[in-house]
């Protein structure tokens, strides 16, 4: 079995597999085998007594945890999984079994609000507080609790030393109510699964002796990434036993702004003086002129742990480094060298864009619609963020947790009950002067001061989720949601005859696909509204034939063969912000670090001369980093004069596109085959329109439209009952009316 295990492992990797007790720190650079390394150590672990149950792995994406768990099995072959888990899916399994200790009036059935129900409680409490949202952003009031609860701070503790400022004020009068309404609603946030976990192992010690007992070896990936909330935890978990090990990179800290800590892997060692300490330096994703420029960028940080990578992987070719005019050449330039590596035999899921800031994908976008390449935008509308899929989720939680009055105010009207607001202020204040949920309120409907009617459908209502409560209770989640769709007419109420109302039905049709995977759990129902919950935009990545586009922050843990990154100019790349501290800037550094350390085979680094960025057009220098790279290792490019654009080279090249290639329902704007298919993707890269702001068009598929706003030749079209589309002028299946 150690043949087994140790097989393809360098010298490095074996010593950080045979360590089978006490803290373990393993510094494992870019594309160093880290995941490989954690599988094999579990399997050494394994294979020398240690049973499965023992063991935790601790992730931080579900990718990740996915990945580790087949790399086990494959290694062990089937029944010897350990917990293998994300942070917050370790603590919601941690919380369904004892929340109700803490005595605060949570139950085991709580639900899982998200970033976006977290800020539309903090809005609805600052209403009833009366701020100003000009004044006092709810979302900064959101974003600011976040921070306090990762760093494990309470209402109580902050109010001692309230910073000033309207939104910090602003806080400490929200954020003790907040936590009131979560409770109320049976509901914790993001951050309360990791504060509550800690809070429960500091107040239940039978609990923490329960979980230590349990997990006798740790295991953290990712340990730089670790807040002070998820630091805690580790140790707590792992104090007595210290049989911790933790894989990480301090070259590769970058969530600083989610309260990631990068000392946490710098200080391990002041934390377990005797840990064992290796590195991880070979690197085998990336060709050897990629890491001379990664190590040089890197090179130029004073803080963090001394790691050089090298690779047996050929030199390849030079990192390419391109100065552009303007924003809009360069996304012809990037899209015109995807459409050459194409026809050279590559993929389109080879290519990755990585951009500092969402921001900048908008003239990429263009780009790569003229010609009809098929990309993803990871990061995006997120398919559990379309309104048709939450209202559905809505529905599941309510009937999971009736005291979720998001929940209900979400769906107590949809489909249309006409039910007015007066109707719902009446449910809404009977619930607060009884301190009752909303849905408990229905129970007794017939004391509402309400007409007849109302009172009626309120009671059908309540009868609904009632028997739905029944199904759950009994059935598999997939007949769960399909009798709430039937009874509920869902379907039937997102027919509005458009091809928007088509598209919104096949999402939830194809909740049945997702909701099959829970059907065998314990609880179903549970399991599939944690599993929505905790979902992140990594695990939504299509395996299609696409160009991926993503920030860089989005893509750590991800490689691609082709690379390229957009908008290294000072401002941009670093931002502005950064250029004023040493700190924001050695970690702007770092994310140059991770960017650049997502290629295999190619990387292309691009820089404009100006650009147009939030109305305004900048001529910011070339980003500072570009001086800090291994010039051996670069070849540079340059346009020869304004506005060319680097266009095909020929209308024949262009002939290989057919339609099976290209994943149009990945390309919102492209809606038909053009008549011509060359004629329509030739030379329209820098096309006007002759539309103007306040034209009506007629498109095929959405209906009339009038154009709210001409940027080159692409619309924004406001549709009604469908909403604003952009569109490109030139392809898209339209007239003037």
């Amino acid at each position: 079995m150690e043949e087994k295990i140790f097989a393809g492992l360098n010298p490095n990797q074996v010593a950080a597999v045979k360590v089978l007790a006490g803290p373990v720190l393993i510094l494992a650079g870019a594309g160093s085998g880290k995941t490989k390394t954690l599988t094999h150590r579990i399997a050494h672990l394994i294979a020398n007594g240690a049973t499965p149950r023992e063991i935790l792995a601790v992730t931080f994406t579900n990718k990740a945890a996915k990945e580790m768990g087949g790399r086990i099995e494959k290694l062990l072959g089937p029944g010897n999984q350990p917990h293998v888990g994300t942070f917050h899916a370790t603590c919601v399994r941690i919380l369904r079994d004892d929340v109700e200790k803490l005595e605060n009036g949570l139950t085991k059935n709580f639900v899982i609000f998200d970033s976006d129900d977290a800020k539309n409680l903090v809005k609805i409490i600052l209403k009833d507080f009366g701020f100003d949202e000009k004044e006092v952003k709810h979302r900064a009031v959101a974003g600011m609790i976040s921070s306090l609860k990762n760093q494990l701070e309470t209402p109580i503790s902050f109010r001692e030393n309230v910073p000033r400022g309207k939104t910090p004020e602003a806080v400490a009068r929200v954020f003790p109510e907040y936590q009131k309404r979560l409770v109320a609603h049976n509901a914790l946030d993001f951050d309360d699964l990791l504060q509550k976990t800690v809070e429960l192992f500091e107040s239940a010690p039978d609990v923490l002796k329960k979980y230590r007992n349990r997990w006798n070896h740790l295991l953290v990936d990712e340990y730089q990434d670790t807040n002070f909330a998820q630091y805690r935890i580790v140790r707590l978990l792992s104090d007595e036993h210290k049989n911790l090990c933790v894989i990480g990179d301090d070259h590769q800290s970058i969530y600083k702004f989610r309260g990631a800590d990068f000392t946490n892997i710098l200080n391990f060692e002041k934390d377990f003086p005797k840990a064992a300490v290796i590195k991880l330096e070979q690197n085998y994703r990336s060709t050897g002129n990629i890491l001379k420029n990664a190590n040089a960028l890197i090179s130029f940080n004073e803080t963090g742990r001394a790691k050089k990578l090298w690779t047996e992987n050929e030199s390849g070719e030079k990192l390419k480094i391109a100065e552009v005019w303007n924003e809009r050449e360069e996304g012809n330039f990037i899209a015109e060298k995807i459409r050459e590596k194409f026809d050279d035999g590559e993929k389109f899921g080879d290519c990755a864009i990585l951009y500092r800031m969402n921001a900048q994908s908008r003239a990429i976008e263009e780009a790569l619609m003229r010609r009809q390449i098929p990309y993803q935008i990871v990061g995006g509308t997120r398919f559990f963020d379309r309104k048709e899929i939450k209202d559905v989720v809505g529905y599941l939680r309510l009937i999971f947790n009736p005291r979720d009055d998001l929940s209900f105010l979400r769906v107590v009207n949809v489909p249309t009950r006409k039910l007015g607001k007066a109707t719902i202020d009446t449910v809404k204040n009977f619930a607060k002067n009884y301190s009752v949920s909303m849905f408990e309120v229905l129970e007794n409907s017939d004391e509402l001061p309400l007409p007849d009617a109302k009172k009626e459908v309120l009671k059908n209502f309540h009868d609904l989720i009632l028997n739905l409560r029944k199904i759950a209770a009994s059935e598999p989640i997939s007949i769960l949601l399909d009798r709430l769709i039937e009874k509920t007419k869902f379907l039937k109420s997102l027919d509005d005859g458009s091809a928007e109302g088509e598209s919104r039905q096949e999402n939830v049709r194809e909740l049945f696909s997702v909701a099959g995977r829970y059907d065998a759990a314990e609880n179903p129902l549970a399991a599939f509204l944690e599993g929505v919950a905790l979902i992140s935009d990594l695990d939504q990545m299509e395996n299609s034939d696409s160009v991926t586009l993503m920030t860089i922050h989005a893509s750590k843990g991800l490689e691609f063969p082709h690379v390229f990154l957009p908008g290294w100019e000072d401002g941009i790349f670093p931002g502005h912000s950064s250029q004023f501290s040493f700190d924001d800037l050695e970690e702007e550094r770092r994310l140059g670090y991770v960017a650049i350390t997502r290629s295999e085979k190619t990387c292309t680094i691009l820089h404009a001369r100006q650009r147009m960025m939030f109305g305004q057009t900048q001529q910011n220098p070339s980003s500072k980093f570009l001086e800090e790279l291994c010039a051996e290792s670069c070849d540079r490019e340059r346009s020869q004069k304004p506005g060319k654009s680097f266009e095909p080279k020929s209308r024949e090249a262009l002939e290989p596109f057919s339609d099976e290639v290209a994943d149009f329902s990945q390309i919102a704007a492209v809606n038909q085959k053009p008549k011509s298919r060359s004629e329509a993707i030739w030379g329209i890269s820098e096309n006007e329109t002759n539309l103007k702001i306040a034209d009506r068009i007629r498109h095929a598929n959405f209906g009339e439209g009038t154009v709210i706003q001409v940027d080159g030749d692409v619309l924004s079209v406001a549709f009604a009952g469908i909403g604003v589309k952009k569109i490109v002028a030139s392809v898209a299946p339209i007239e003037k009316i």
